[in-house]
């Protein structure tokens, strides 16, 4: 996450409208212009030079305060910030100011989606908002205003919460680092075992997406706190911008062979650990705004780490054992006379052994163990064929609920030839009569 590309800090504009002159009242005429005014809003704390943005999500939050004792009216116009092609503007209209009751308004103004263009009122400046601001009484209204010198108009508007989802711009020097850490096998699902994993192919691709260049230097890769040594780390690789100028990006790549590890990363990833860690930094415009200021960012593409493996189908896997544990809902069923249903259907070319464990939240009640042999794989069959299992339940145990745990458990004799869409489906389902009384 480029939390300097993806996020403008909160930036708060106010404007107060004093008279010029002491005492009162002094007339003011319905149509008369008190204010007009065009002005940069001005972003301050952005390191970056933007041109534009498009935003994910943000909002102005607005208040107006007038002592005036007449009608008054305001128009703020943001002719760079388009929502859906329609201009954002604010238009307050302020009874009159009596008895010392300052008249106010407040609200918000929802910026989903808003487009905004960041050159200022000249068209040629970076990270401003062009603006108008327009006060003064309404024309419709035959209402003469009576202002003192002592009266105000004042305008408070807060950008807020502005996150961006495209920015184009020069993104400077900026400096990122990594420090990636992907999960794996979920220790809770993969209890144990081993998979020998020897790809014909594999590379650590890093795709850049961003419409500038960038400067890699990948300094570790580990697995499960092991490291491992390869020939790039610590050595800079200039990869060069991705193309943004179709409606899809086209990803500039830089790869790495992971073959090349030592020890080997697939004879440490088949042992099935938790997670691979790499770290390293990138530096966006090492060479300076070689762009003219036409660098681009869309959050929705970030930047990526991809592993790319290619290996044969015929692999050996030793004790692997999978958990997956599932919620039972409490089931009011009286007199309930039936089973627990468990469908096997196997996909794979090697039989698992399967066991089950009820545990129910009634503790006074033992847990219900099954274990069984998943059914054989039938490769000449068109659809695979499910086995089920049949285990005596009553009402007591359903009213109960808990947790079903399904351990799956495989090993196969030497190397297996696998088509790469094997899978297992364990369906559970009751069957049974209960007493329904119809009173």
């Amino acid at each position: 996450d480029i939390a300097s590309l993806t996020q403008l800090p909160d930036t708060v504009v106010t404007e107060d409208l004093s008279p010029s002159f002491v005492g009162g009242p002094f007339q003011v005429p319905p149509g008369a212009i008190l204010l007009d005014t065009e002005e940069d809003i001005v972003f301050k704390g952005i390191d970056q030079a933007f041109r534009y943005i498009r935003l994910e999500s943000g909002s102005i939050s607005y208040s107006v305060e007038s002592s005036t004792n007449g009608y008054v009216e305001l128009h703020y116009g943001f002719p760079s910030v388009t929502i859906g092609g329609q201009e954002v503007n604010l238009d307050v209209l302020l009874p009159p100011a009596v008895s010392g009751v300052i008249q106010s308004e407040t609200g918000t103004i929802d910026l989903t989606g808003a487009e905004i263009d960041l050159t200022g009122v000249s068209g040629t400046e970076i990270n401003r908002i062009a603006s108008q601001l327009t006060i003064g009484t309404p024309a419709y209204l035959p209402d003469t205003a009576q202002v003192y010198g002592d009266d105000s108009i004042s305008v408070s508007m807060h950008f807020q919460d502005m996150m961006v989802r495209q920015v184009a711009g020069y993104f400077g020097e900026e400096l990122v680092d990594l420090n990636v850490e992907q999960t794996v096998f979920d220790p809770e699902i993969f209890l144990g075992g081993f998979i020998d994993v020897s790809p014909s192919r594999a590379r650590l691709e890093f795709q850049n997406t961003i419409g500038a260049d960038l400067r890699l230097t990948l300094d570790a890769l580990s697995v499960d706190g092991i490291a491992l040594d390869h020939p790039a780390f610590g050595v800079p690789q200039l990869i060069s911008r991705a193309d943004w100028q179709g409606d899809a990006v086209v990803p500039a790549i830089w790869e790495m062979d992971l073959l090349q590890t030592g020890p080997s990363f697939f004879e440490l990833l088949g042992y099935l650990p938790q997670s691979v860690t790499v770290l390293g930094s990138a530096t966006l415009n090492p060479l300076g705004d070689v762009s003219g200021g036409n660098d681009f960012f869309d959050a929705q593409v970030p930047p990526e780490l991809v592993l790319d493996l290619e290996w044969p189908l015929n692999t050996q896997i030793e004790h692997l054992r999978l958990r997956q544990v599932r919620d039972i809902d409490p089931i009011s069923l009286p007199d309930f006379n039936g089973d627990l249903v468990l469908e096997v259907t196997n996909g794979f070319p090697v039989h698992w052994g399967l066991e089950w464990v009820w545990t129910f939240d009634n503790t006074s009640l033992e847990p219900l163990f099954f274990a069984a042999e998943s059914p054989p794989f039938l490769s000449d069959m068109t659809e695979d064929v499910p086995v089920e299992y049949r285990i005596p339940i009553s009402s007591e145990m359903l009213l109960s609920g808990g947790q079903l745990e399904i351990t799956g458990s495989m090993q196969t004799d030497g190397a297996v030839v696998f088509s790469g869409n094997e899978r297992i489906r364990l369906q559970v389902r009751v069957e049974g009569v209960h007493e329904v009384v119809i009173e």
